[in-house]
């Protein structure tokens, strides 16, 4: 499977694709642009991770599953534990937990204000740990900016004790929603990543 993903149905976006796309500036070039870079490069490192799990099983060793479905995650938190776990918990573990007690152990403001401030730093510092280019920085803002969003409205939602965006609605038009929300907003932040927009 990690060789198809990876030299196959990566390099086939790659070569069929994104390399024949002109930029004219149109917004149908940015469209079609934004969602082949997403699926080449979730092939690509899905492929990847796929060939580390197949090596390490034959080495006897477990290797955590990454890009698992993750464009059918329902927000940011379940996005990144779906598309790159190791790196989700990795920076949970070195970055999230150490800057949220930090501000913690000082009192400093409340604790989903600590929350959301380390969750953008976080994710901020996976920007810097890309690279030092202003596409990598901003693509991580980007995801930070919508994990503060999310964190933001589950303290909403419990302090209301309800839904406070879609309460009206059914659960399945609700997990439809919040499906295509969460695929398009990754996709955007995903094609800031890639360098492309401007």
């Amino acid at each position: 499977l990690g060789l198809l993903f990876k030299f196959i149905l990566a390099e086939t976006i790659l070569r069929l694709v994104l390399k024949h796309l002109i930029n004219d500036g149109s917004f149908l070039y940015h469209v079609t642009y934004m969602y082949s870079y997403l699926f080449y490069l979730f092939f690509d490192f899905a492929g990847y991770s796929l060939l580390a799990i197949g090596f390490g099983n034959f080495l006897g060793v477990d290797v955590p599953i990454n890009f698992d479905k993750p464009f059918l995650a329902l927000n940011p938190k379940e996005f990144w534990k779906k598309w790159h776990k190791s790196l989700g918990d990795w920076l949970g573990d070195y970055f999230f937990k150490p800057i949220f007690k930090y501000f913690t152990s000082k009192k400093i403001l409340e604790s989903n204000q600590r929350q959301n401030i380390a969750l953008f730093l976080t994710f901020s510092l996976m920007g810097f740990w890309d690279g030092f280019e202003w596409h990598y920085i901003v693509s991580g803002m980007l995801f930070g900016l919508y994990s503060v969003i999310h964190n933001d409205y589950i303290y909403r939602c419990k302090r209301s004790k309800r839904d406070v965006l879609f309460a009206d609605l059914d659960p399945a038009t609700v997990r439809v929603l919040s499906i295509v929300i969460m695929f398009n907003s990754v996709a955007f932040a995903i094609y800031i990543f890639s360098g492309k927009l401007f």
